[in-house]
């Protein structure tokens, strides 16, 4: 069962360090969001919350991304591990792939992944394993090559772009994928997770199991890093009694409403065409692929859902669906213009000719004439639906009415008010309606599209906390040891290479009032990090903004530090009432601050301690000698409290 026993090594840090100084912030952050020059940095929309107004910055000179909007920050590494959900050596080792660096572990800690992380690994293990499966099956085996592979060569698919879609074939067979995979020691309550396999009993697995992939060509389905996370695939047999596609189910790893086939594969294509064309099938996104048109994805036979249409926005504005000349692809495209206008994409639409579909279409005139057929066909989407209404409905005065009501209810759910203007203008010059009398219900649907996205609003912003880590804000009424750890990191971020003194920096001074042999953290991870600091400054002599933005712990905490520091805007801090020192400010009294709070800290907890011990002792002698103690200790702190102005603050 060797797949699926695993457990968290530690990767060297040199091979850390070089998977860092390889990771371009940039470039992996651009695979995910559409980014812009914008000011010193780069902007974009983000993606880890729904936002009109981008407010997500990443910083290539620092290493770093911020999101103004929801607080989430980081550099490469945390961004990996935020988009993509995954755990720190997860992340390392995704980006170790991308940029071809080989892993360098040291096995001597080995501790057990939690059950969650076990889960989705061994799920994506399988995924990966029935893709490569399914794939040399269609090469290499003879019902393979002869159903399988001639199936897609008629349906005009070359052998390379088999290869880069990784196209498969499943046997004919109850057990041929499950009996091989269990003898390679694939735990069958994995695969059926996956849904590669069924048991013929549920209540006893005992009873055996069979392949649910059987006589069918395979289309896997891969997220945007590239993994295979579910797998369709397509009967080649009329059978009433079998469904012509199955897909994976919904688990840790595949959720169906939140992903668009080949969309891996097309992602820089749309960035840089600035375009996607948006199909149903698999066939249709590979047939236009390989004729050139790489900028499209598939709904995968599912409606569009508003999480696919978020994930477009990423890379483009512009959308134009390509759908079949039917009357349900019509009305396909009908219900997806409206969730590509909510979610404030620019939308063209192009209809094939009744019994064509984009994949027998471009098979029939080539990638060349379909390009010059889309440009010469798409249609904005108020001329497609004022055209498809009128022509489903005819002309007389209430038809054409209740189309205007429709056309309108599509243009009130654009957010950009310049644009409904003009839509508004065109719907009223192709149905010669009143313009006055469209912007007056376009108002009223406006107006109750707002109440239904307020409520949703409110319900979302009461999940996202503003309050960002690593700010400079007001403590909580009662003092918190983990809060003032905190603060000192923070601290030693901001100003640690400021001079405190004519002889030492802060970060020097901060060491030395308060060594980690002495002082115990009560937050274990701030220790570990506030230990590594000091072990880098003792042998470089100074803490560098890199060794901040790379570590994996103070990461997140640096990006939200150094984004304040290089990236707001002077009126930023006004707008929300969160404002930000300067190296001007008097920085040492807050060096002192934090410190003494720590030591008043550590000092009450000594006392209370040595007050337990002085309760539980019985010689005189003993009692005495801890009397004292009592009394200095309470000197001390009685001095700390007096310079910090807390006298009596903390109860014993």
């Amino acid at each position: 069962m060797f797949a699926f026993i695993y457990f968290a090594t530690v990767i060297r840090q040199q091979t850390i360090d070089q998977i860092f100084s390889a990771a371009n912030i940039e470039e992996v952050v651009g695979d995910y969001v559409k980014l812009k020059r914008s000011g010193s940095g780069l902007g974009g929309l983000c993606p880890f919350h729904n936002e009109k107004t981008p407010s997500f910055k990443v910083s290539p000179h620092l290493g770093i991304y911020k999101c103004f909007g929801c607080g989430k920050g980081g550099n490469v590494v945390d961004f990996v591990m935020d988009v993509e959900k995954m755990t720190y050596p997860e992340a390392l080792r995704h980006l170790a792939n991308r940029y071809h660096i080989e892993i360098e572990e040291d096995n001597s800690n080995q501790e057990e992944l939690s059950e969650q992380v076990k889960l989705r690994d061994s799920l994506f293990v399988a995924m990966e394993y029935a893709g490569t499966y399914f794939h040399d099956v269609l090469l290499n085996h003879e019902e393979g090559r002869s159903i399988g592979h001639s199936y897609f060569v008629h349906r005009g698919i070359n052998p390379s772009t088999m290869e880069e879609f990784r196209l498969g074939y499943a046997l004919n067979s109850w057990d041929a994928f499950s009996g091989t995979a269990v003898k390679m020691g694939y735990d069958v309550n994995i695969l059926a997770r996956a849904g590669l396999i069924k048991f013929r009993n549920e209540e006893n697995h005992n009873d055996g199991h069979y392949d649910v992939y059987r006589e069918r060509v395979i289309f896997p389905i891969r997220n945007l890093s590239g993994k295979i996370i579910g797998l369709g695939g397509r009967h080649l047999k009329k059978d009433a009694k079998s469904p012509k596609y199955i897909n994976s189910p919904e688990n840790e790893i595949y959720h169906k409403s939140a992903v668009l086939y080949g969309l891996y594969e097309s992602r820089k294509e749309i960035r840089t065409r600035d375009k996607a064309l948006l199909v149903e099938g698999y066939l249709d996104v590979i047939m236009l692929y390989q004729s050139g048109l790489k900028n499209v994805v598939a709904t995968s036979g599912t409606a569009l859902t508003t999480d696919q249409v978020k994930l477009v926005k990423r890379f483009t504005d512009n959308v134009t669906l390509l759908y079949d000349g039917d009357k349900a692809g019509i009305r396909a495209a009908m219900r997806g213009v409206d969730l590509l206008l909510e979610g404030g994409l620019n939308v063209r639409v192009v209809v094939f000719p009744d019994g064509e579909d984009p994949d027998s279409w471009c098979r029939k005139v080539g990638g060349e004439e379909m390009e010059k057929f889309i440009s010469a066909n798409e249609k904005d989407f108020v001329l497609f639906k004022t055209e498809m209404l009128l022509a489903e409905r005819g002309e007389d005065p209430v038809a054409k009415s209740e189309t205007a009501r429709d056309v309108v209810a599509s243009i009130a759910k654009i957010t950009d008010p310049i644009k409904r203007s003009a839509y508004i203008r065109e719907t009223s010059n192709l149905l010669q309606f009143d313009e006055e009398l469209l912007l007056a219900e376009a108002k009223r649907q406006r107006n109750e599209i707002q109440k239904q996205r307020g409520r949703r609003e409110r319900e979302e912003s009461e999940q996202i906390s503003f309050i960002q880590p690593g700010l400079p804000i007001e403590p909580p009424r009662e003092e918190d040891l983990q809060f003032r750890e905190r603060a000192l990191i923070n601290t030693l971020i901001r100003f640690g290479d400021q001079p405190y003194s004519e002889d030492v920096d802060v970060a020097g001074y901060i060491f030395s009032e308060l060594d980690h042999d002495e002082y115990v953290f009560e937050n274990a991870d701030l220790g570990e990090a506030f230990l590594d600091a000091k072990k880098f400054y003792g042998v470089h002599g100074n803490l560098t903004e890199e060794f901040y933005t790379r570590h994996k712990i103070l990461g997140k905490m640096a990006a939200n530090i150094l984004s304040l520091k290089y990236e707001l805007s002077p009126n930023w801090g006004a707008v929300h009432e969160i404002f930000v020192k300067t190296d001007n400010d008097n920085y040492q009294n807050e060096v002192i601050a934090n410190l003494n709070y720590l030591k008043l800290y550590k000092i009450d907890s000594v006392l209370k301690r040595t007050m337990k011990d002085m309760e539980a002792a019985t010689e005189d002698d003993e009692v005495v000698a801890l009397q004292m103690r009592i009394f200095k200790i309470r000197e001390i702190k009685r001095t700390i409290t007096d310079i910090l102005g807390i006298e009596g603050a903390m109860p014993e």
